[in-house]
């Protein structure tokens, strides 16, 4: 889902906000012209509706909205299938102590053009999170200490060495095959690895777990490349790789989401989930919800770590099943809301490697009963939704915080994502990413965990849905098209 989230703050060190990668998706640029005509249905009134389109879309999340949205726009009659009774996929806006909060995806930033110029063409403005006024990381001596900002220096020095000569093997950011015989060797790498090769102390990782291996969902899952294209996707810059996750839009993803729908006029079934896929060569054919619909083509817009639990009658490459056993979005991503009493001021909690909370900031705004602080964590046995769990962990990183409530969203749980955001593991750059991202007959692959730009990101959703509708415009035209 995906990501993501990181430190900012202003003066002397410009702005730093960390961040997890939430990931899931969002939009396109350019309106389509399209009027706001979409048809809605649950699963029980679909019968009524039409059942054969010219394209379907699996998945209701930005990467299918998107798709949709541009496959309206090529005059194609499209249907969106969606499992949950809701838009947005790994994307969830919702309220908490009496705040609108994201469980999901949450961020966008200039350097992310797709996201950012549909926002700004939809005239939905932003709203820019507040800065951290002190932060904690771990000791010598096994607990944690409050320090000051310029603290993170230290983490600094540690994330530019994890990722030296990215430059040199990754020059081109949204092309990261470019210098692929740079990467043969680098793409084998786990974080642990690269941890290992730099004789960093525990101490050390320690430090930097929290915009290392907490993103990758441990030091010994992620891939030191999977890093590494972020950074080439911040322009090697320590300050924007910490800004990147700081600017929200306003009204959240929902919001967002909400209008490309609107504008799509496709029509969308929510609550039926996708059971079955029947490519005979010339339509295909999509079970949902105890249902049959057919199409000319058929775009797959959910999670990698989903595409195994969907019946494709005639199988999948091996690439692409062995992409989703793999996983793509980290399976034990978790992303909590806390609401402690009264004003603890603006924290910024980075948590050791294997610590039940990896990553700990303030809400925009406090309640009225106090702080609101939003914890993110791979931790495999955490619930997030245990008081006393939450309670203990922030004990340890915020003395004397009292906890009085929380509500988390444990995405590796969620059976329509089974992992968080996305983060590839070793050899997926130059094993898998490459064969998922081509059709297969007459299905074509899309959302954020097979980005080549900002994966992870609302901004990888959206290249992914504008990219898998190009693709379905290329397919030879299939017998007993719809076109209207």
């Amino acid at each position: 889902m995906k990501p993501g989230n990181r430190t900012f703050f202003s003066g002397a060190h410009t702005s730093r906000r960390v961040v997890l990668r939430a990931g899931a998706a969002a939009g396109v640029i350019g309106a389509t012209g399209m009027a706001s005509t979409r048809t809605a249905f649950a699963a029980g009134e679909a019968a009524a509706g039409p059942r054969s389109y010219d394209a379907i879309v699996i998945g209701g999340g930005f990467a299918g909205v998107t798709a949709a949205r541009a496959l309206r726009a090529q005059g194609k009659s499209t249907l969106i299938i969606e499992a949950r009774d809701r838009v947005g996929g790994r994307a969830w806006t919702a309220t908490f102590s009496g705040q609108q909060v994201e469980f999901g995806a949450t961020w966008i930033h200039p350097s992310q053009t797709l996201v950012w110029n549909e926002v700004q063409r939809l005239g939905l403005g932003t709203v820019t999170d507040a800065n951290p006024d002190f932060t904690v990381f771990a000791t010598e001596s096994g607990g944690y200490a409050k320090q000051d900002l310029e603290f993170l220096d230290h983490q600094d020095v540690l994330l530019r060495r994890f990722v030296e000569g990215a430059e040199q093997y990754l020059p081109r950011a949204y092309d990261p095959f470019y210098k692929e015989s740079l990467l043969v060797e680098r793409d084998k790498l786990t974080l642990g690895d690269r941890a290992r090769q730099l004789r960093l102390s525990t101490l050390e990782q320690n430090w930097v777990s929290a915009t290392t291996g907490a993103y990758g969902g441990g030091f010994e899952r992620g891939s030191l490349t999977q890093l590494a294209h972020w950074w080439a996707l911040c322009g090697y810059n320590t300050e924007t790789f910490h800004g990147i996750n700081s600017i929200r839009p306003a009204g959240g993803m929902s919001g967002l989401i909400s209008r490309i729908l609107a504008e799509s006029g496709a029509s969308i079934v929510y609550k039926a989930p996708v059971t079955e896929v029947s490519d005979d060569g010339a339509r295909v054919r999509v079970t949902a919800g105890g249902l049959v619909y057919d199409a000319a083509a058929v775009v797959v817009a959910v999670p990698a770590n989903v595409w195994n639990s969907i019946k494709f009658t005639y199988g999948l490459p091996a690439e692409f099943s062995r992409l989703s056993s793999q996983t793509v979005g980290v399976p034990t991503a978790k992303k909590i809301l806390i609401q402690v009493k009264g004003d603890i001021g603006r924290p910024l909690v980075n948590g050791a490697s294997g610590a039940l909370l990896d990553l700990v900031l303030t809400n925009t705004a406090m309640s009225s009963l106090g702080s609101v602080l939003t914890a993110f964590s791979v931790h495999p046995t955490l619930d997030v939704n245990s008081v006393s769990q939450v309670q203990s962990a922030i004990s340890q990183v915020l003395p004397g915080a009292q906890v009085l409530s929380v509500k988390g969203q444990d995405w590796g749980k969620d059976a329509y994502s089974k992992g968080g955001w996305t983060f590839r593991r070793p050899g997926q750059l130059l094993g898998e990413l490459r064969a998922v991202r081509q059709p297969y007959g007459r299905l074509v692959f899309a959302g954020s965990d097979i980005a080549t730009g900002w994966g992870g990101y609302v901004d990888g959703a959206i290249e992914t849905g504008i990219r898998a509708a190009g693709l379905v415009s290329g397919l030879r035209a299939a017998k007993g098209s719809t076109t209207g």
